[in-house]
């Protein structure tokens, strides 16, 4: 699945065969990610960020896309930072759905004016309580999902609205009010099938 660097010379051919795009920012869950999208038969392409760093023309690159996952992490960087960043601001331009994962949320959080905390390592399923329903979160009141960060969104912004939270953490899963731009602090990919409907889920915004 994993496409190579010289397809950026030729986007038509991005554009005929791929709707996901999927940022790998070296989660040890990328595989899980690519799994889940095959299974459900949906195309999708996987870079790795700095790959994506090598591009100049981003928004171009981006309307070859019908939607954009950004995975988690486990180590910082400025490099993953400024990847994402810019891909976050290029799908808010295109109005593009995009779906952050646990530091792809993070990333997402902090590009569009939120804040974050420290806090203890949590590693485990954690019950998420549905404060506003959703097309995302269809027909869930609550759902077990796995974490696995020391990070978490702190206080979102006022553009933001917020969908489910926690014991452990405030800001479970918020979307941009009026776009569709969503982040899980959680990992779905990892989350049985609660995380695989809300996936499926978002595959079919528009």
């Amino acid at each position: 699945m994993k496409a190579k660097l010289q397809i950026f010379c030729d986007l038509t051919i991005i554009k005929t065969h791929l709707k996901t795009l999927l940022i790998n920012n070296f989660s040890p869950f990328i595989v899980d990610i690519e799994k889940i999208l095959n299974d459900f038969g949906n195309e999708a392409e996987c870079y790795n960020c700095d790959e994506i760093l090598a591009i100049d023309t981003h928004l171009d690159f981006l309307e070859n896309f019908d939607n954009v996952i950004l995975s988690g992490r486990q180590r910082n960087s400025t490099v993953i930072n400024k990847v994402n960043s810019r891909i976050v601001k290029g799908a808010l331009v295109l109005n593009k759905p995009l779906l952050g994962i646990c530091y792809g949320a993070q990333i997402l959080a902090l590009t569009l004016g939120c804040t974050l905390k420290r806090m203890g390592k949590v590693r485990d399923l954690i019950n998420i309580k549905v404060v506003q329903q959703d097309p995302i979160i269809k027909g869930y009141d609550e759902m077990e999902m796995y974490e696995s960060h020391n990070f978490c969104i702190s206080v979102l912004s006022p553009d933001f609205k917020l969908l489910g939270k926690s014991i452990s953490c405030t800001n479970e899963l918020f979307c941009l009010k009026n776009k569709p731009i969503y982040g899980t602090q959680f990992h779905p990919e990892r989350s049985g099938k609660p995380g695989r409907d809300l996936i499926e889920n978002f595959l079919k915004i528009r």
